[in-house]
């Protein structure tokens, strides 16, 4: 016979530093108050987010762009001793050329892809606000020379868009998706965006880590 109990706490005690003793959380009914594991990591400021495109100013592909290896239009550089979970993407394609339909393909390396000839993206930012924590990862976007030449690429999900398309929205989440990669440096989490002058914003969110905290 096994007997568990948890102290009622609808208003929770809370402590404003680490290594004190406190109960398990419950509701009056016995139900155990519990944090999922993204939860907890974004309170200890390990969830990241960065943006490539600002307010009016969406990024731009060539003219005529085909998916093509080695040529991502927006990644995630994970480094040596970093492991990444990616956790959420939102794509927006803002408007597209008349004469090509477009694609996105979005996966994983088990490499750092690094450069290549291609643009800096946005810094990643702390999503526990007041956080110190800074990420190791670096973003970038709109290679126009291979990058490094990929190694084990997963594509996790794929879309496709109509020419002239506008205001198209594309997200992929984790929870949704039941798939979880976990992205050990070095590693790169990428883009492939295909179709004619492709305006877009995206926006990546991804939990951190030392690389030693999985086995």
């Amino acid at each position: 016979m096994s007997d568990l109990r948890v102290v009622a706490s609808v208003t929770p005690t809370r402590h404003t530093s680490d290594g004190n003793w406190i109960n398990a959380r419950g509701l009056r009914d016995g139900s155990i108050v519990m944090a999922d594991l993204l939860m907890a990591l974004a309170a200890e400021g390990r969830v990241f987010a960065a943006n490539q495109g600002t307010v009016t100013t969406p990024i731009a592909t060539a003219a005529t762009t085909a998916i093509v290896a080695a040529r991502p239009m927006a990644w995630v550089r994970v480094p040596d001793a970093t492991a990444i979970i990616p956790i959420y993407q939102s794509l927006v394609v803002e408007s597209t050329g008349a004469t090509t339909q477009g694609e996105i393909a979005m996966g994983f390396t088990q490499n750092d892809v690094g450069n290549g000839t291609s643009t800096a993206g946005g810094t990643p930012v702390n999503l526990n606000a007041a956080n110190t924590i800074t990420s190791n990862c670096t973003t970038r976007r709109l290679a126009t020379a291979d990058v490094t030449a990929e190694t084990n690429l997963v594509e996790l999900t794929r879309y496709s868009f109509a020419a002239s398309a506008v205001d198209q929205r594309f997200v992929w989440n984790v929870l949704d998706s039941g798939v979880f990669p976990i992205l050990r440096g070095g590693a790169t989490w990428l883009n492939y965006i295909g179709g004619n002058a492709v305006n877009f914003y995206i926006t990546q969110v991804w939990a951190e880590l030392p690389e030693n905290f999985f086995s």
